[in-house]
């Protein structure tokens, strides 16, 4: 209890600090900011308000992007809303095995006008349709997650739109909530494992390697940490994780990764969200992460311990059929 204590101290302080130190940074939030002051409803946007952000998020002056290395590719182009009738934002809500009116377990599915993620996201909203899964699915095509909260505001911050749509999940008072990336595909019930979110309070895959490597100087200061010190934090695999927002656990993490999407410079990094999610957890000091082997990466490695398989190739590449 005494170290959450502290870290909830240092974090404040780190993020104050954050906010005041980088000019890069600032002027960056402040050149977004003023795309959002201009939409016509911040938190109910437009079809036009949706096509500013995305020709701000790919032609706008946005130099913070250049640290995130070989994924600054992937912010530049980030698509929200494309220029065909196929690529305008679409939501749903799916009740699997129960009512329309249950807040118990809810998977979380986005998928951005990028490669093949609209197909990735397709065959996973049709995998747990057809599954023993118990809960709701929510799913995002393009547009954003949480508009109704306000968070749109973070649509320039590279990978948020997780952490939002873990946002909007608590909002809509769900107890928890799944996220998992348009290249998974699940080996056991996801039953299973929301019984490991709802006992523990979160579901979070391990990694192979740690955060130093993958860290921008910047984004370690906006915690208090040197680029040193992140060599010896575990890195998670946060495209694998689940949160219970009944569980002071689960609240603590999102609590604090959704504040870290706040700060001009903590998602800054080659491994964006990720990096952040690793240090919060470390802080926290949450260790018993689900080892990365429990992950196949084709099906030949699937065996008896596997939960999940990932299948990148689904998703990465146009031209699949």
């Amino acid at each position: 209890m005494i170290m959450k204590q502290l870290f909830h101290c240092l974090l404040f302080i780190c993020f104050f600090v954050g906010l005041c130190m980088a000019d890069e940074a600032l002027d960056n939030a402040a050149e977004a900011n003023k795309i959002y002051s201009s939409l016509s409803n911040l938190c109910n946007p437009t079809l036009a308000d949706y096509q500013m952000i995305q020709e701000y998020l790919t032609h706008g002056n946005r130099s913070m992007i250049k640290r995130l290395q070989d994924y600054e590719s992937n912010a530049r182009h980030f698509t929200i809303i494309g220029k065909t009738p196929q690529e305008l934002p679409k939501t749903g809500m799916i009740p699997v095995n129960c009512t329309a009116h249950e807040k118990e377990n809810c998977l979380i599915v986005y998928a951005s006008f990028n490669k093949n993620y609209p197909r990735g996201l397709k065959r996973l909203v049709k995998l747990i349709s057809d599954s023993d899964f118990q809960g709701h699915i929510l799913y995002r095509l393009g547009g954003w997650p949480d508009v109704a909260g306000g968070s749109l505001r973070l649509a320039h911050v590279p990978y948020a739109f997780k952490v939002s749509f873990f946002k909007e999940a608590q909002r809509l008072g769900y107890k928890r909530a799944l996220w998992l990336d348009t290249a998974i595909v699940p080996v056991i019930s996801l039953n299973e494992i929301f019984k490991i979110i709802e006992d523990k309070g979160y579901f979070i895959m391990g990694n192979s390697h740690m955060v130093g490597p993958y860290m921008h100087p910047s984004a370690a200061d906006s915690f208090g940490m040197t680029l040193d010190a992140c060599h010896h934090i575990p890195s998670c695999s946060a495209g694998i994780c689940g949160l219970d927002f009944t569980h002071d656990t689960g609240n603590s993490i999102l609590f604090h990764w959704f504040r870290a999407a706040e700060n001009p410079n903590a998602f800054y990094s080659p491994r964006s969200d990720q990096n952040a999610l690793s240090i919060i957890l470390y802080a926290l000091g949450i260790t018993d992460l689900i080892p990365i082997k429990r992950l196949a990466h084709n099906k030949n490695e699937i065996n008896k311990e596997t939960l999940l398989l990932i299948e990148r190739e689904f998703v990465n590449e146009l031209s699949l059929k």
